[in-house]
């Protein structure tokens, strides 16, 4: 009996090594790596400040695009299994036009294989969010799974509209995709109904996205709602177990943005992840 308690207790304390918790109430630059360009935000009032967001744009530079990862490589996976552990993050954001008409993309909660060496591609602006560019568009060696915030149609990649939130693997084209918004329940007599309340996700207004995968059952679930909004209860996504697929044993996490040619800031102002390793 005292040998098997020994063992459970080294694979707990080896499982909790792997284990992972952070929570940005705001930023400062402490364990971020910032590409392209991304960087602390610029204060409202036009001075040197900085607002406290993780912004992925440069309003003065067309087609600007970045990524903000997390220093420190996740574990997703053990060595000897295909399925992922069970991981959540939420995050605050918000999308600001600067010019009309806008011409903005959107921004994207990414999970990466690697921190790029070289930056991302100068290719990556416009419609492929600072993620991917016509070369490596699609093609299944990437090992790049992302939740996009979609503000912009683009065509060639089948996008639903020019409001909406899509789960996406290896490609710019999501797997699953849908008008942004979140569902409310209420009662109708003795009857209680699910109502969809849409956003417009290029207002300006800050809202807060909830990604979270269980092992249990290998799906993916994403929610959005207003910032002040309590988590809606029905997710606006349910997503493919194509995860398991596309996760490594170890990966990195953050955000990336693009623009057009007119101008659009793409701020995080907090983010949180744990995961079940």
């Amino acid at each position: 009996m005292q040998i098997h308690k020994l063992c459970f207790l080294a694979l707990f304390l080896a499982q909790a090594a792997f284990a992972i918790k952070f929570n940005f109430d705001t930023f400062d630059g402490s364990n971020l790596v910032f590409l392209g360009d991304a960087e602390l935000g610029p204060s409202s009032d036009g001075g040197i400040s900085r607002s406290g967001a993780l912004s992925m744009t440069r309003d003065e530079t067309p087609f600007s695009h970045g990524q903000g990862l997390y220093t420190n490589p996740i574990k997703f996976k053990s060595s000897n299994t295909s399925t992922p552990y069970s991981f959540q993050t939420s995050f605050t954001f918000s999308i600001t036009p600067r010019t009309k008409p806008n011409s903005g993309q959107g921004l994207a909660f990414v999970i990466v294989p690697d921190i790029p060496v070289t930056g991302i591609s100068d290719n990556s602006g416009g419609g492929y969010l600072g993620i991917l560019n016509k070369t490596t568009n699609g093609k299944l060696e990437n090992n790049i799974m992302f939740i996009e915030f979609d503000t912009f149609q683009n065509k060639e990649f089948q996008d639903i509209n020019g409001n909406h939130v899509g789960l996406n693997i290896n490609s710019m084209t999501s797997n699953v995709a849908t008008e942004a918004g979140y569902w409310v329940q209420t009662r109708v007599g003795k009857r209680k109904v699910w109502s969809f309340k849409d956003v417009n996700l290029s207002s300006g207004e800050r809202f807060k996205a909830w990604v979270e995968f269980r092992n249990k059952d290998s799906r993916i679930t994403v929610t959005i709602a207003p910032e002040n909004v309590k988590k809606p209860k029905r997710p606006l996504i349910q997503g493919p177990r194509e995860l398991n697929d596309v996760l490594l044993q170890n990966m990195y996490a953050g955000f990336a943005g693009s623009m057009g040619r007119g101008a659009e800031r793409h701020d995080i102002w907090s983010w949180s992840f744990n995961n079940d390793a």
